[in-house]
């Protein structure tokens, strides 16, 4: 059996030829460096947002300049952060490995610093030092033989002290939020921060589109809008179901649904986690209640905001804040309503939570289908009765449905002994209860779901 090859990327960072979107932190960073060798800039996201992805990018920008030696440490990978970088100076003409030895001997990194930027100032260059997982700084460079009685913040001070005056810069990120907040706190806000958020909705579908198509699958405008709306619009998310609906070789309703679901048990662990971290901060939900409904904080809840920040949970925009990850915010709206979190944490295509609101504007609380009804996108109880409706979304205000997917229908209702109902969403919604093959018009069906049921 031949292997079949994924195009879809999650478990590594995504090479340069399947990188998509960032383009304003990409011109950003391009424009910073034309105009100036010398730089602190610092990437914030949550896991799996496409932090390493963006440095391996700006990495790509920097080694075009002649001027510019790059280096890349990944301190998960790297026992050895400095004897990796004293080994890749070397391939720029920067011998410095006696020196080194030297250092490590008096167990002092200073004269190393000192060395390296007198050579780069007779030769004209300009160090970038790319350090992934930022936060592990102290403890790899402990390991290695320097500063064995420091604490993390004297460590850091030194880095800090290294660059100062100096050509060298750090560009750096880390996949834990509160302790690369913490190690920052001694450049005493000297760096400048990128915020990394979810991709827009153009951006989302073309890089479905494509991955698709290198996959030899084609996606449609609309199946491709519901994986980006159900994943959140996160570059992550929207790869992981990716690859799950590639690996059914088929895009339809069922392998999208089953796809939501295995993103669904992904997240669920992940949102525990965090909605527990949450909960030890004292008013933390009236807070977020607040970052939800753009309401103005007290003074005593600026810190709490802080440290939400700090954990990574919201970003500053626009002169306010937002929730990072677009899932955990439906996570904690629905906590917050007294709603099962896991129902809107894999929702779908947002044609599905225009109906849900409907629904709850009129009393009714619906609940999402992960996998178990997957011919109905949403059940609700209305009047003492089992509902089971199916969601289509059109911009033309018809849509057809086949003699398979309607027999499909009336079959999964006569299971479960629930009213079939089609809610057909364009410019408003349409409900429909005649279940049949064939064209279904807006103009046909009724915007009152309870006339359907009497």
């Amino acid at each position: 059996m031949s292997l079949r090859y994924s195009p879809f990327i999650f478990e590594d960072y995504v090479p340069r030829e399947k990188f998509f979107d960032r383009k304003s932190e990409l011109d950003f960073f391009i424009r910073s460096v034309s105009v100036k060798r010398k730089m602190l800039l610092c990437i914030v996201a949550p896991l799996k947002y496409g932090k390493t992805s963006l440095m391996m990018r700006y990495l790509d920008v920097l080694e075009d300049f002649e001027d510019i030696i790059p280096i890349y440490i990944n301190l998960k990978k790297k026992e050895k952060p400095i004897l990796f970088i004293v080994r890749e100076l070397e391939k720029s003409g920067i011998g410095i490995q006696e020196i080194y030895e030297e250092c490590l001997g008096k167990k002092s990194l200073e004269p190393l610093f000192d060395a390296i930027n007198n050579l780069l100032n007779k030769k004209g260059k300009w160090l970038f030092l790319l350090f992934d997982e930022f936060h592990l700084l102290p403890s790899r460079v402990r390991h290695e033989g320097f500063y064995a009685g420091f604490s993390d913040e004297d460590l850091f001070g030194f880095f800090r002290s290294f660059a100062e005056g100096a050509r060298i810069s750090y560009v750096v990120c880390g996949s834990v939020i509160e302790p690369l907040m913490k190690a920052l706190d001694v450049w005493g806000g000297r760096f400048q921060m990128i915020y990394l958020g979810p991709f827009s909705r153009d951006d989302a579908v073309d890089m479905l589109k494509k991955l698709f198509k290198e996959g030899d699958m084609e996606i449609s405008e609309e199946d491709a809008i519901a994986v980006a709306e159900a994943a959140g619009y996160h570059p992550f998310y929207m790869q992981f179901m990716g690859h799950h609906i590639y690996m059914e070789s088929r895009i339809n309703r069922y392998s999208l649904r089953k796809a939501k679901n295995e993103l669904y048990k992904f997240l669920l662990p992940i949102f525990e986690d965090y909605f527990e971290r949450i909960l030890s901060i004292n008013d933390s939900l009236q807070v977020l209640e607040k970052i939800l409904n753009k309401g103005i904080f007290k003074p005593r809840e600026i810190p709490i905001v802080a440290k939400l920040r700090r954990m990574g949970i919201i970003r500053p925009t626009n002169a306010d804040y937002e929730f990072v990850d677009p899932l955990f915010r439906r996570y904690i709206e629905n906590i917050l309503k007294g709603y099962k979190p896991s129902e809107v944490v894999v929702v779908g295509h947002w044609a599905e939570r225009i109906v849900g609101n409907y629904l709850l504007k009129r009393g009714y609380i619906p609940y999402y289908s992960h996998d178990s009804r997957g011919t109905f996108d949403i059940y609700v109880k209305i009047k003492d009765k089992n509902v089971g409706i199916q969601v289509k979304y059109t911009s033309s205000g018809r849509v057809r449905l086949s003699e398979s997917e309607a027999n499909e229908i009336l079959y999964t209702a006569r299971e479960l002994n629930w009213i079939p109902i089609i809610a057909l969403v364009s410019k408003r919604i349409n409900f429909f209860r005649n279940i049949r093959s064939g064209e279904y018009k807006e103009s046909e069906g009724s915007e009152d779901i309870e006339e359907l049921l009497d």
